[in-house]
């Protein structure tokens, strides 16, 4: 593989090649020729145009078939596992200019046989362009490229008018006698070092090889509120329903995944009413550890199958939100002046949620005035606001806390419908 000065190079190497054919030619009726790699526009033309061929590299493309070669070259932690090619297709054009009648069209037929005689830049001629006594690049060396895995090959490219055209248009330059060639292909490589896998010692334990298993992991097509199809989310001590295909109760547990936190907790499952249902109860607000163990906002849930001696089986996740659970006081207040609110919220919250925390008065959104999570675990989170005497108006108010897009369920269910759970609605009389 070469470095970044490959282009160049393969831009050098060809002018050498057109150069050195035309050395030991009688060219006295033309005239002296030089050989340049300029764009079109930076070469004098009229009266007193040179006699010159120019090399003029136009457009670099992928090369399709090395494009993909050694990807991807950095694993998830962004370390660099290999040093992939950049495989590149580079196209020229060939151009003639001469003052005297026949003299571009002269040098255009020179130019495209040396072309046309040598096909492929070898080894040996790079290493003669490229190394000492006079490297093009001085300290830079670009010499790599004559030991690049790939030979270098000239083909001709025969455009049509319109694209002629369109080149010389872009190149904002006076159309000469031309031919277009590609070279293909160069490969740029980065020398930087990578990371590679240690040789592997024994194949599992007891060097038994890898373990094939038959059949397929678990699949969760829908996670529910057992209590109502209804209810966007849970809260502690809800019984959830895993629906899907391939469940089974034993070794099965649910993960549930914490999307802001990452932490995760397992739960047992029981079996559901169908072969394609599982249970699995959240626990309650006072049980040990529950507040502190688990986050409102949203989770991820899976169902892993664990087998002995045998690799877990794990599902697909799918997305569910635990909602807080709240203890509003006072539930009880006169119109007419500031209500000051206490909220505490079960499970409690986690230091990067405060400030996404939204609370509701009725319909109104109210700013909190301080939130505390103790730093005994077992303690709820508080939340402390202010109800402007404006809202405190005779009513009834529910109170709702948004946490990361989950929001408390403000509604029961009794025996005549739904109707606002009496501990979280104020009542203003």
């Amino acid at each position: 593989m070469s470095n970044a000065l490959a282009i160049a190079a393969v831009t050098a190497s060809l002018k050498d090649l057109i150069s050195d054919s035309l050395i030991g030619l009688d060219l006295s009726s033309i005239g002296s020729v030089a050989v340049s790699a300029l764009s079109p526009d930076r070469i004098l033309t009229g009266e007193n145009e040179p006699n010159q061929l120019n090399l003029f590299l136009y457009q670099v493309s992928p090369n399709i078939g090395w494009r993909n070669a050694a990807l991807p070259s950095r694993d998830g932690a962004s370390q660099r596992l290999s040093n992939p090619p950049l495989a590149l297709d580079l196209h020229y054009l060939l151009s003639a200019y001469g003052n005297q009648d026949l003299s571009a069209d002269a040098l255009l037929g020179l130019g495209m046989q040396a072309l046309h005689e040598t096909p492929a830049l070898d080894r040996e001629r790079l290493r003669s362009v490229l190394g000492p006594p006079t490297p093009p690049f001085g300290n830079f060396s670009a010499l790599s490229l004559a030991d690049q895995v790939e030979w270098l090959k000239i083909a001709p490219q025969f455009l049509t008018l319109e694209e002629l055209s369109k080149l010389w248009t872009a190149a904002q330059a006076r159309c000469r006698p031309s031919m277009a060639y590609q070279v293909s292909v160069v490969l740029i490589q980065a020398e930087a070092g990578t990371r590679g896998a240690l040789p592997v010692l024994r194949r599992g334990p007891g060097d038994r090889g890898p373990v094939a298993t038959a059949g397929a992991a678990p699949q969760l097509d829908r996670v529910r509120n057992a209590a109502s199809e209804f209810l966007r989310a849970a809260r502690l001590g809800d019984r959830l329903l895993l629906e899907g295909r391939g469940l089974q109760v034993a070794g099965s547990e649910a993960v549930f995944e914490h999307a802001r936190t990452h932490a995760q907790r397992s739960l047992p499952v029981q079996a559901g009413d169908t072969p394609q249902q599982l249970q699995v109860t959240l626990p309650a607000a006072g049980d040990a550890g529950a507040l502190a163990d688990w986050t409102p906002g949203l989770y991820t849930v899976r169902v892993r199958t664990v087998r002995p001696d045998l690799p877990a089986l794990t599902s697909a996740p799918l997305a569910l939100m635990l909602a807080p659970l709240l203890s509003v006081d006072p539930l009880a207040a006169a119109a007419g002046a500031d209500l000051p609110l206490s909220v505490e919220c079960r499970p409690r919250l986690h230091p990067d949620q405060h400030a996404g925390v939204r609370l509701r008065f009725g319909a109104n959104e109210l700013p909190a005035d301080a939130i505390v999570t103790p730093a005994d675990p077992a303690q709820p989170s508080t939340l402390q606001a202010t109800v402007p005497a404006a809202l405190v108006a005779a009513g009834r108010y529910p109170v709702v806390l948004s946490v990361d897009g989950a929001d408390s369920v403000p509604a029961v269910q009794a025996a005549d419908g739904a109707q606002f759970d009496p501990q979280q609605t104020v009542v203003v009389s």
